[in-house]
C-alpha cells in the first residue's frame, strides 16, 4: 500500500511527457521556406514528426516505454530503467530535430532554394525530458524513502 501510495506523482509526470510527446507528433517543430528562384514563387511547409522516419521510430519506443513503466511501480529498478531509457530515446529525438533543422534540405535543382525556420513544436520534447527526468528523480527518492521504512521496521 506503501507503493502505491507514493507511485503517484511519478506516474502525473509519465502521463504529463506521453502528452507532451504525442502532440509533438502533430504540432510543426519548424517550417521550411521553398523559394523557386525562376519563378519568384515562394511556399512555407511545416515540417513535422510524422514526416521523419528517424522521429517517428525513437518517438514511438519513448512512448511505448513511458506507458509500460507507469504499470512496473512494484518493480522500482526496472522503471527507472525504463524512464531513463525513454529520456535517452528522447535526446535522440532532440537531435534529429536539430539536424533536420541545421541541415537543411538539398534540392539538385539550383534554382529552388530551402531555408528552415524554428517553429514551437521542438519545445514539447525539451518539456517531455523534464518530465521523464522529474518522474526518474520521483522514482529514486521513493526507493530511498522505501529503503529508510524497511530499516525502521
Amino acid at each position: 500500500e506503501v507503493i502505491m501510495v507514493i507511485q503517484r506523482l511519478q506516474t502525473l509526470y509519465l502521463i504529463l511527457a506521453i502528452v507532451m510527446v504525442s502532440v509533438f507528433f502533430y504540432v510543426p517543430f519548424g517550417y521550411t521556406t521553398v523559394a523557386d528562384v525562376a519563378d519568384g514563387v515562394s511556399v512555407l511547409e511545416p515540417l513535422r514528426a510524422g514526416q521523419f522516419t528517424g522521429l517517428v521510430i525513437p518517438m514511438a519506443l519513448t512512448l511505448a516505454l513511458m506507458v509500460v513503466a507507469i504499470f512496473m511501480f512494484k518493480k522500482m529498478p526496472m522503471q527507472k530503467l525504463m524512464v531513463l531509457v525513454s529520456a535517452l530515446l528522447t535526446v535522440v529525438s532532440m537531435g534529429v530535430v536539430v539536424y533536420v533543422m541545421v541541415s537543411g534540405f538539398s534540392d539538385t535543382n539550383p534554382q529552388v532554394t530551402m531555408t528552415s525556420v524554428w517553429g514551437g513544436g521542438g519545445l514539447l520534447l525539451v518539456g517531455a525530458l523534464i518530465a521523464q527526468l522529474a518522474a526518474y528523480n520521483g522514482i529514486s527518492s521513493d526507493q530511498r524513502l522505501l529503503r529508510s521504512y524497511d530499516r525502521l521496521r
